[in-house]
């Protein structure tokens, strides 16, 4: 991981328009999942808070003391701080190196746990005076509870003085939520369809372009979203919020996909940045293949853009405008 926030940095000699590096952390490759499942089921008790808040964890990481919880077991407290000391050399790494970190998402049983630790890094790192927030979080509109998730995330960080930092997406895990939901005889968290988490999405984008137009450089977006709609409500309502096409607001998507898109918003002078999924094929092609499964706009967006492509290649190939 170290050598990754490496690599990032090495790829560019001067950062991009928005002065940012960004590269993608998965906090399940630094800590198991059972220790995560573990903390999500303490969290979501009454009171648990008062033993597992972001500012103790944040705490001992920084200083580097003994960290007991008494929730968990030892071989458990001695994972939870290894896992602490993990995330932050990382950061404090990326940190050195101007690299942003983005954390990933990943399934509603193992959030909580996961969004703990992210608070506890950005209580480190994203305070005033770091130069904007270090650490971003990643949030998937096909939740239902996105939306006010995310409202009370940034009024948390904005009382705190903190940084915040966002990437939005819609969410690459639909069946596997719905299937756990089954499993469990538990309510479905997700959206009942896709134009209900567009409309979600839509809501959230509103939500942190009205942050980022109020707080300035302590919030930063990224428009992590293959949908043209929803790219285009984005631009719309920069320019609308008077908000600078080199500011704290992004554009993402995956390499390789939506290119059309890409091309044309980094022509406009948008900051673009690609995913560039790594890893062995057997892992890296269902991660692709999930993606396109789950987000019907990728597969009209190929379409879309092999016309596009054919237009471009007759317009070479005859000449002419």
């Amino acid at each position: 991981m170290l050598r990754c926030v490496d690599l990032s940095r090495g790829l560019l000699e001067t950062p991009g328009p928005t002065g940012n590096i960004l590269m993608q952390l998965k906090v399940t490759a630094l800590t198991s999942v059972r220790l995560c499942k573990e903390l999500t089921s303490w969290i979501r008790k009454p009171g648990a808070s008062l033993e597992l808040s972001p500012e103790r964890l944040a705490e001992a990481m920084d200083s580097g003391r003994d960290l007991q919880v008494s929730h968990l077991n030892a071989e458990q407290n001695q994972h939870l701080r290894a896992s602490l000391s993990r995330l932050h050399r990382v950061v404090k790494h990326a940190r050195a190196q101007h690299v942003r970190l983005l954390v990933d998402a990943e399934y509603t049983f193992l959030n909580p746990a996961l969004s703990l630790l992210v608070d506890a890094l950005a209580m480190r790192w994203n305070g005033p005076g770091e130069g904007g927030p270090w650490v971003w979080n990643t949030y998937q509109a096909y939740l239902k509870d996105t939306h006010e998730r995310l409202r009370r995330a940034a009024e948390a960080a904005d009382r705190a003085g903190l940084a915040f930092g966002v990437k939005l997406v819609r969410g690459a895990y639909l069946d596997k939520e719905r299937e756990v939901a089954r499993h469990h005889g538990t309510e479905d968290p997700t959206q009942p369809d896709y134009e209900a988490t567009s409309q979600s999405y839509s809501r959230c984008l509103e939500l942190m372009l009205t942050q980022v137009s109020h707080r300035g450089p302590m919030c930063h977006l990224m428009v992590a979203s293959h949908n043209e709609e929803s790219v285009h409500q984005a631009t719309k309502r920069m320019w609308e919020l008077g908000i600078p096409l080199d500011g704290p607001v992004c554009f993402g998507q995956l390499l390789g996909m939506c290119d059309h898109v890409s091309l044309a918003l980094g022509q406009a002078g948008y900051a673009v940045y690609k995913s560039i999924p790594y890893g062995s094929l057997e892992e890296v092609i269902p991660y692709l293949i999930r993606r396109a499964q789950e987000n019907r706009s990728v597969l009209q967006g190929a379409r879309r853009e092999q016309k596009l492509l054919s237009q471009e290649l007759r317009r070479r190939v005859l000449g002419g405008a």
